[in-house]
């Protein structure tokens, strides 16, 4: 199974005045959010399948008879977004650094009264937090279900992009690949990446079943919808649709 990638409705959250947008801007990640590709899943799965080595700066893969090596310089130039920043990962607990203070990243997401040892709920995120949840685990760390759940990862991430901290989704993208191809029956991510990246290693792709991006693959304002979301008629706010 795959996971479609998806595509920012910038113009949307732009004129609602979300703040995701600077988040996303003051990172240089808007190319990351708007790569309108579709996806070749047979490629994916070969893309993933084929996947060798554990160095978690780099991919190393074959498609088609074509190599593909992927260090995080590479990336940069085919993505065009910078390679700088925190490259924190660990799957299991809170990354372990000196540049990451996980009390103050709990308290930044849920308020002053949370203790980083709880379990973290997107209901109890404010609004545009939660949506950020939403845009962090479909684009850099996707995942198919559990979006009512924060993992630890997802919050570091989420705490770098709202406090103005560099992070280093590159770094993010690949130790993500990594942790999809270690994991049986995993879902595999990044399709409309994917599909960037074949092209500029210049894989045939022609003749191969693909799936154009829908509309649905566009996070805006059905995604609130979806998410329990209204927007209040004379406020002009967003709110929780049974209030």
């Amino acid at each position: 199974k795959i996971l479609v990638g998806k595509v920012l409705d910038f113009d949307f959250f732009i004129r609602e005045g979300f703040p995701i947008v600077e988040w996303i801007r003051a990172q240089g990640l808007e190319p990351f959010f708007t790569i309108n590709l579709p996806s070749y899943p047979e490629l994916m799965k070969e893309f993933y399948v084929h996947m060798r080595g554990n160095s978690l700066d780099s991919v190393i893969t074959m498609v088609k008879n074509t190599s593909i090596d992927l260090d995080l310089d590479n990336l940069n130039t085919i993505l065009r977004v910078p390679n700088l920043g925190a490259t924190g990962w660990n799957q299991w607990s809170w990354v372990n650094s000196e540049d990451f203070d996980k009390q103050d990243c709990v308290r930044v997401l849920f308020g002053e009264n949370v203790d980083y040892v709880q379990r973290m709920y997107t209901r109890n995120l404010p609004l545009h937090y939660r949506f950020l949840h939403r845009v962090v685990c479909t684009h850099i760390l996707p995942k198919a279900g559990g979006f009512d759940e924060v993992t630890h990862m997802e919050a570091y991430t989420m705490y770098h992009l709202i406090t103005g901290r560099q992070i280093n989704v590159l770094s993010l993208m690949v130790c993500h690949m990594h942790s999809i191809h270690n994991r049986e029956n995993a879902r595999l991510g990044y399709s409309n990446i994917i599909t960037k990246i074949l092209q500029y290693f210049k894989v045939d792709l022609s003749g191969e079943v693909h799936h154009d991006l829908q509309s649905a693959d566009k996070l805006g304002k059905r995604t609130l919808g979806r998410m329990g979301f209204k927007k209040h008629k004379r406020l002009g706010t967003w709110i929780p649709r049974d209030e």
